[in-house]
């Protein structure tokens, strides 16, 4: 029985761990071939081992740099064909609040978790609207953000700034492209339990957290398996310029 996703190319950015790599594997099992892609391509080589190295690629990048970006769909296109599913999943938190954080870590902030997912974005919809529309309207790209966007995170100010800049852009890109086909979402996460997030959670601060929200207790990286697919499928055909938010109730 062929999967939601078969015969879609798609690339899933930071994808060395946590929900990145997590959306690669669920992603290939529903029949995509998947390009993950991260600066620590050794992680990613351990990944397309466990996904199959016939369905899947592995291409060290920096998103942050437009010539890596570039090189990356290159590099995609020449094993898989066209991308025409994206999953902008890079970025970075941080511990700073906002008195004692440098500008220079502000800006790397923003570069990655705004700029960068530009410019992956970008990237894929001008090469699907130069292949004309049969080819732009599967495009799904589909930009991960964050519950911050919308509900204030204490003392991660540059992250909350980062990912409502995130949840606008793509309402932004989502009305551009819309003449071409190209379907452009958002996908806000509340807290994981993911690699990142471990130490944190486990901590006093993490569980206080926890105890705090409407339902005492932590979502797992399956919890984001079937929006993400769903976003990324035909069935999403006529959903474009949303922001999906999957917290589990942590933010009301």
């Amino acid at each position: 029985m062929a999967g939601r996703l078969e015969g879609r190319v798609a690339l899933v950015t930071g994808a060395s761990s946590g929900l990145g790599r997590r959306f690669a594997v669920v992603l290939a099992r529903e029949g995509a071939k998947v390009i993950v892609a991260a600066r620590r391509k050794e992680r990613l080589d351990d990944l397309v081992k466990e996904i199959g190295v016939d369905k899947a690629m592995a291409v060290g990048c920096d998103v942050t740099s437009e010539e890596n970006v570039i090189a990356l769909y290159d590099a995609a296109e020449k094993r898989f064909g066209l991308v025409d599913t994206v999953i902008n999943n890079a970025g970075v938190t941080h511990s700073d609040n906002a008195l004692t954080q440098s500008v220079e870590e502000f800006r790397k902030i923003m570069d990655l978790n705004v700029t960068a997912v530009w410019m992956v974005a970008r990237e894929a919809a001008r090469r699907l609207v130069n292949a004309g529309p049969d080819k732009a309207t599967r495009g799904r790209i589909v930009n991960i953000g964050s519950m911050a966007g919308r509900h204030v995170i204490p003392n991660v100010t540059a992250y909350n700034a980062s990912k409502a800049a995130v949840a606008h852009m793509t309402r932004s890109l989502a009305r551009e492209w819309a003449r071409y086909g190209v379907n452009v979402n958002a996908l806000s996460p509340g807290y994981v339990a993911t690699e990142l997030m471990g130490d944190w959670l486990d901590q006093e601060g993490g569980q206080k957290t926890i105890g705090k929200t409407p339902r005492r207790r932590i979502m797992d990286e399956e919890s984001l398996d079937e929006a993400v697919l769903f976003l990324a499928s035909d069935g999403a055909k006529f959903v474009t310029g949303a922001d999906v938010l999957v917290d589990d109730a942590q933010s009301l």
